[in-house]
């Protein structure tokens, strides 16, 4: 990371390593706030899966149970990248 301004350029040295710090902290934040929503968002299909099911609604449990697959393979699909990711930057 460069500053155009007077103050020179901090990605050597002990700048380097705090920038490099605070844009792991700053991506760990943010990636942590998605798989919360995610998580929340997951588990309220999930009820209304299981409220479809009790309710003997065939259409809204298979509308229902077809998000649910989506969103687990939209999770497998991060857990592969957040492993990938681990490799490269630890």
């Amino acid at each position: 990371m460069t500053n155009s301004g007077s103050l020179g350029v901090f990605d050597v040295g002990i700048f380097g390593e705090v920038t490099r710090n605070i844009d792991v902290f700053g991506s760990n934040i943010y990636l942590t706030q998605m798989l919360s929503a995610s998580l929340m968002h997951h588990r309220r299909i999930q009820r209304e899966y299981d409220d479809a099911l009790a309710s003997e609604d065939a259409l809204l449990a298979a509308a229902k149970e077809t998000e649910l697959k989506m969103m687990e393979g939209q999770f497998r699909m991060a857990s592969t990248m957040f492993d990938l990711w681990g490799e490269n930057y630890s």
